[in-house]
């Protein structure tokens, strides 16, 4: 059976039902892996304190860490290099 053709039997209907099952289980593990690595370790967060600290002078409090992926990052940095304005005194 072709992909655009419509099944005409329960039993190409059943293994298409089992293909979509068997997809949607594959995408979910993946969606809990990803999810997975989104938690921030322990010692991230001792490390940030300690650079926040460092740079303040004094003790702060870390009171959220965001993850957010490179991407955006890699773009503002990217913008910041090829930017030709000059800045006026």
């Amino acid at each position: 059976m072709a992909d655009n053709q419509i099944p005409d039997s329960g039993a190409d209907l059943r293994a298409l039902v089992q293909q979509l099952v068997d997809r949607v289980n594959e995408l979910e593990a993946q969606v809990a892996d990803l999810q997975s690595c989104r938690a921030v370790p322990d010692d991230i967060v001792v490390a940030i304190g300690a650079a926040v600290s460092a740079y303040l002078g004094y003790q702060a409090k870390v009171r959220a860490i965001h993850v957010h992926g490179g991407s955006r990052w890699a773009i503002e940095t990217r913008r910041q290099v090829h930017d030709r304005s000059v800045s006026r005194r």
